[in-house]
């Protein structure tokens, strides 16, 4: 979910709650914007996101948004795939009438540059490194790397600083910046590759010599997690006491973890923790540690679902979005202050202690662009793993459906970036899988059955 995220998608403000909405209400609710990517067109004149209709007239005003400016645009040339924000109403559920509609078109997914880290082995590497064809996954794409492909390959340069470690040697978790265009059939004609070395080990640190540390509490004897800073307590979380619904999870998230764990410059531990918390999200921090919410595990619906969360979390960890984010954010922040907690006292928001402590984009989601790419990382996981990925946009419709335009939490409880998101999912597995079929892949097991009975009621604000 992000890192609390499991994880930031979202951006439309009023968009599905309309069920408890009267078609008068709507219209008292004036203007609102919606922003998403356009999943396929129903007429001449009617796009489609996820399940709802976004209809347009000759009075619609549709504009181009470029590098160098705006653009008159006609309403029949956004195609699906284009990220759009439309202004306008909803006239009911799932129909909004767009009075205009402005097309990012610096969004354009044809040409492709990117940064991912391996999260796993390249088969072919000596291909790769002696100038042969090869293909390479990557960032939730796979590459078909040609002999006119100009690529700067340096195994031993990229892994110096691993010699003599458990990752000598390893590309798994090294860094690829790419190039290409993406074909027909959703791999990527590479263009550029270089190889570089992994991410920093304080990539996979807490900010502020903090640690995640599973306790007991002594007046109760309850498990717990407590956020300590050197012997000071800044931070305790309830764990959740049933432990079949622990043993589940974290059983589910190490099958999941791909082999570029295995090879980052400071050794990672992934743990999995089920927290009690009422609102629906997961989050990683940059250690390994992954919280689940026990109200995700109580709205999620099939196993798919809960190991494409899970795989977008994993994925925030191993291409250390977190240190990028500081990195990039740095001059505008401010040095903490972390007050410890009273004896007996329990983190009552989970997000609002995340955000004290300097880790706010772990639960109100990364920039859109990390987001994509731990969706895209996700994706090919859950895949590659036997799960019906079409999952992973449903899930995002159940939040929708769940919560409308009410915002609880910003990754899974926020109408608007579910909407972005569950629209992203949709249309990453048009583009990268178009002609694959998933009716006999996995959606769910009698051990996440097994769990939801013994998780039983969980509350969900």
């Amino acid at each position: 979910m992000t890192n609390k995220s499991w994880l930031p998608l979202l951006v439309a403000t009023a968009f599905c709650s309309l069920a408890a909405w009267s078609v008068s209400e709507l219209r008292a609710a004036s203007r609102v914007r919606i922003k998403a990517y356009i999943t396929g067109r129903a007429a001449d004149r009617t796009l489609m996101i996820l399940d709802d209709r976004v209809e347009t007239t000759d009075v619609t005003r549709v504009l181009g948004q470029e590098a160098g400016g705006e653009r008159p645009m006609k309403a029949p040339e956004i195609v699906p795939g284009m990220l759009v924000e439309a202004e306008g109403e909803w006239l009911d559920r799932h129909k909004f009438f767009a009075e205009k509609i402005t097309v990012d078109l610096r969004d354009e997914e044809k040409k492709i540059r990117g940064s991912a880290y391996l999260q796993e082995e390249p088969v072919e590497r000596a291909q790769i490194a002696q100038g042969n064809p090869a293909e390479l996954k990557l960032d939730g794409y796979w590459l078909d790397i040609s002999r006119s492909t100009k690529r700067q390959w340096d195994p031993e340069k990229a892994t110096a600083k691993a010699k003599d470690t458990e990752a000598d040697g390893l590309l798994a978790a090294c860094q690829v910046k790419y190039s290409g265009v993406r074909g027909q059939d959703g791999r990527i004609d590479t263009q550029e590759i270089e190889l570089g070395p992994p991410a920093s080990p304080d990539a996979y640190t807490l900010p502020h010599n903090l640690a995640v540390v599973r306790a007991r509490d002594a007046q109760t004897g309850i498990d717990i997690l407590e956020f300590r800073q050197g012997k000071k307590v800044v931070g305790r979380m309830k764990l959740l006491q049933e432990k079949s619904v622990q043993e589940y999870v974290t059983r589910l998230g190490d099958s999941l973890l791909p082999a570029g764990a295995q090879g980052t410059s400071r050794p990672i531990e992934f743990r999995f923790f089920v927290v009690e918390d009422p609102t629906i999200n997961a989050a990683s921090l940059p250690d390994g540690t992954l919280l689940v919410n026990t109200a995700l595990l109580g709205a999620i619906e099939n196993e798919a679902q809960l190991a494409f969360v899970l795989s977008h979390e994993i994925a925030h960890v191993l291409q250390a979005h977190y240190k990028r984010e500081v990195d990039e954010t740095r001059g505008a922040r401010i040095g903490l202050i972390i007050a410890g907690v009273a004896a007996g006292a329990f983190i009552g928001d989970t997000g609002a202690f995340l955000a004290q402590i300097g880790v706010a984009a772990v639960v109100n989601g990364h920039q859109r662009e990390l987001e994509n790419q731990a969706d895209r990382l996700g994706l090919q996981n859950v895949i590659e793993h036997g799960y019906d990925p079409r999952e992973a946009p449903n899930f995002s419709r159940l939040i929708i459906s769940r919560y409308g335009s009410r915002q609880t939490s910003k990754l899974w409880s926020n109408h608007d970036d579910s909407l972005i998101r569950g629209s992203f999912l949709t249309i990453q597995l048009a583009r990268t899988y178009p002609d694959r079929d998933w009716d006999k892949a996995k959606k769910n097991t009698t051990a996440f059955q097994a769990m939801k009975e013994d998780l039983g009621p969980a509350k969900i604000m």
